[in-house]
């Protein structure tokens, strides 16, 4: 990641997306790269009713939600949380979501027969297919997450602290967010352990929900 990314970074107003940023992994958990995909990416980002999308995307929101709910109440997600300094407490959780994308990226082959950087174009190709209905906040967003290939800037935890400058540039009490990014290394085995065990609990749920 280079200056041009934390330029767009500092563009946008992340306050109303900081909720979960693990686009990767919501992505992935799709099993899908159609209007599941679309809804499950847009949802935090969406204000209002979902009533005005079709009933794919509308199953792409819901999914997405109860990838988040899972995830909140999953025990080696909170370990994970549980190992980043009290410093950054109040943004833990987001950024165990960040640190998870990166381990999706540098294990890649284990989840998925496509290579990594297809997988993310044909994210982007959905993404775009569908702009003009998309909410105005992933409109502001999406052209940044494309042009500076965010998804894929994932698998280098080297960019992390790039990523967090940018971040804490425009996000209220988050001004040292930027250290946040140390946090990687210091438990990067452990890290790496969590999401393994994670990830064995959270694709089975989801592949449940789309069968039932």
């Amino acid at each position: 990641m280079n200056f041009s990314v934390v330029q767009s970074l500092q563009s946008i107003d992340f306050s109303v997306i900081f909720v979960h940023m693990n686009y990767l992994a919501h992505a992935y958990l799709s099993f899908d790269k159609g209007d599941i995909l679309v809804g499950n990416f847009i949802a935090d980002t969406l204000k209002g009713s979902p009533a005005r999308y079709n009933e794919q995307i509308r199953n792409g929101i819901r999914l997405h939600h109860q990838i988040d709910d899972f995830t909140d109440n999953n025990e080696h997600f909170k370990k994970s949380v549980s190992r980043i300094d009290s410093r950054f407490s109040l943004y833990a959780p987001v950024i165990v979501d960040m640190f998870y994308d990166h381990f999706l990226a540098a294990n890649w082959s284990r989840y998925h027969s496509e290579n990594l950087s297809l997988f993310v174009a044909g994210i982007y190709k959905s993404l775009l297919s569908e702009y003009s209905i998309l909410p105005i906040r992933m409109k502001r967003m999406l052209p940044h997450m494309v042009s500076t290939n965010w998804l894929e800037y994932y698998g280098n935890p080297n960019s992390f602290r790039l990523f967090f400058r940018g971040l804490s540039f425009r996000t209220r009490y988050a001004k040292n967010l930027n250290e946040a990014a140390g946090e990687i290394f210091k438990h990067y085995h452990e890290f790496d352990h969590d999401f393994y065990n994670f990830m064995n609990e959270i694709i089975p749920f989801v592949k449940g929900l789309q069968i039932n």
